[in-house]
Order: structure tokens, then sequence, then C-alpha cells
């Protein structure tokens, strides 16, 4: 009986190493940016910029676009450096509504499936056939959402520029209205990532 009970604690005992092993090399990934806020752009030559931001700030002329059937224009954006062995460029823009709260996140701009060769996006192109759009930020519509803060003091909002080891598979090789912020991220948590790097800006409105 003794042998018979020594043999279990034997067997249970590697199990559970087994188990933990593997979850180890399998950890769950999140696709949230409470992990990617604090992602240190590994080439500091890797760099995002936008002609509508000033001094840190979003330019009055890009502040609340006029809707036209639910579409607005979208903002200038360029970059610089791609890291070498990029195959697909990614973009999101974000921003947080409740200060110092990140469960909530909005996103007013999804694009993925742009060539590494591009180095910007003109005002109002970020519409295009060579790459892919996501919704806007109520889902209503693929297209651009700007930022039209009515709130009190001042909102900070990011622009995201991924370069990607692959383009994700998990997204469409078309626009989709469904690709929303989540279904955006758990894609980019799928693929490598090979660098990230940033602009961020604040919109205020007295």
């Amino acid at each position: 009986m003794k042998k018979t009970s020594a043999k279990r604690s034997v067997l249970l005992l590697i199990t559970t190493v087994v188990i933990l092993l593997n979850s180890c090399k399998n950890p769950a990934k999140v696709s949230t940016f409470e992990n990617y806020d604090d992602f240190e752009t590994i080439h500091p030559d890797f760099k995002v910029y936008s002609q509508a931001v000033e001094n840190g700030r979003l330019l009055e002329g890009y502040k609340c676009e006029e809707k036209i059937n639910d579409i607005e224009n979208s903002i200038p954006l360029s970059w610089s450096n791609v890291p070498e062995g990029t195959n697909s460029l990614a973009i999101i823009m974000y921003h947080y509504p409740k200060k110092d709260n990140k469960t909530e996140v909005n996103s007013y701009l999804l694009l993925w499936g742009i060539d590494p060769s591009v180095t910007n996006i003109p005002y109002k192109m970020a519409n295009n056939p060579n790459w892919y759009m996501g919704a806007n930020k109520d889902g209503t519509a693929v297209s651009y959402t700007s930022p039209c803060s009515k709130g009190p003091g001042e909102h900070s909002y990011t622009i995201a520029l991924f370069a990607l080891k692959d383009v994700p598979k998990s997204l469409p090789k078309a626009n989709a209205i469904s690709v929303d912020y989540t279904t955006f991220m758990e894609a980019i948590s799928e693929v490598t990532v090979l660098d990230r790097t940033s602009l961020t800006f604040v919109d205020s409105h007295e």
C-alpha cells in the first residue's frame, strides 16, 4: 500500500511540474495598453510625427472634424527609420476617457497591413486601398474619429505605430467595422512586435 501511495505521489508531482513548465512556455497574452503604454522604443530613431501636433498640442484645425455620412477627415501622419525585418506596420490612436484609469479605452484610428515602405499618410487619406481600416470610436463606420474633448481640463491622446514581423492573420484583409480596439489588440498580441513608437498630444476645450 505504501509503495502504491508513493508512486501516486511521484506521478502527481511529475504532472504538476509538466503543467507548470507548459504554462511558462505559453503565458497568457494580455492585449491591453496597460502593457504597451510602458513599451520603450527599442530603436531610438524609429519615430512617428504629425503636422497636426505642435508643441505637444493638437492644432485647432484638426479638432472636431465635420462628419459627413459618419466619416471624418483623418489626421496627417509620417514616420521614419522603420526597423529592419519589419514586414507590416499597424497604427492605433487611443485615449483613456477616465484619467488614471486604464480599464476603459477609446480608439480613434485603427490601421493595419501597411507596407513598411510607406512613410506617411496625408491629411484625409487614412482610408486607403493599400491597407485596411477598422471602426471609428463609436463603432458606427469605418473611419477615423477626430478628438473633440468637451469635458473640462486637458485630454491626452496617443498615436502608436507598431513595427511587426508579420501581418496579423486574425485581422481581415479588408476594411472592417467589426475590428475595434479589442479585436485589434488581440491580433497584435499574436504576432512579434519588433518595435513600437508613439506620439502623445493634448487636446483641451475651455
